[in-house]
């Protein structure tokens, strides 16, 4: 019984494994191939993760065989060793494939951080214009407003009213662009573990001596 339990437990990983990858697969179909090798050194290639690619380890390839990023096989006596070293790389190549399947390269992921940063950068622009319109509209108002109840010896109601709805618009464009500051700022912070990620792929590739990551092909 303990040996069959041994057996579907190690069922249930692959299993765990190929789902997983298989997800990642449909995610990127026409983008990418999976390779393995069998027993005889033949490669073989699909568009889709098999069981046999997690038993054997496989390669990510783009259309022209150049390798994206290699995962090595199933290794039953280092899952068996220790489990929380086990399910910490187990995490890291999920983020990993997650990550690639988002950036080709650090430089991508910079230019994708940056194209972010900007928007968010014109939009603050733009909005501080419109903040300093209304300013303008609103100090221009109150001396018209002013000048009128001197000359009339009578405060007009609506003036209230309008001013509040100046201050309304302020506070709702300073509270915008606040927001926007901020979203910048957590734009930075989150690619900063991706850009160190993908560095030290890049890193470890490049010490294999294969090429693992393509140009950016983002606009």
């Amino acid at each position: 019984m303990p040996h069959l339990l041994h057996r579907l437990g190690l069922a249930t990983t692959i299993t765990g494994l190929l789902i997983s990858s298989i997800a990642y697969a449909n995610d990127n179909v026409g983008k990418r191939l999976y390779r393995y090798y069998n027993d005889k050194g033949i490669p073989t290639m699909s568009d889709q993760i098999t069981e046999e690619h997690i038993r054997r380890g496989y390669d990510i390839v783009d259309r022209n065989m150049q390798v994206i990023r290699h995962f090595p096989p199933f290794d039953e006596a280092v899952y068996q060793k220790d489990k929380s070293k086990r399910d910490t790389a187990f995490k890291q190549q999920q983020e990993d494939a997650r990550i690639l399947r988002l950036f080709s390269s650090a430089r991508d992921a910079e230019s994708a951080r940056n194209r972010q940063l900007d928007t968010l950068e014109t939009s603050i622009g733009y909005n501080n214009l419109q903040l300093q319109r209304i300013k303008r509209l609103r100090a221009t108002f109150v001396e018209e407003a002013a000048a009128t109840e001197r000359k009339t010896n009578k405060p007009d109601p609506k003036v209230k009213t309008r001013i509040t709805e100046f201050d309304k618009q302020i506070l709702d464009l300073q509270t915008l662009i606040s927001y926007q500051r901020a979203e910048q700022n957590k734009v930075k912070e989150d690619f900063v573990p991706i850009l160190k990620r993908l560095s030290e792929l890049e890193k470890t590739e490049v010490s294999k001596g294969s090429v693992q990551f393509l140009p950016s092909t983002r606009p």
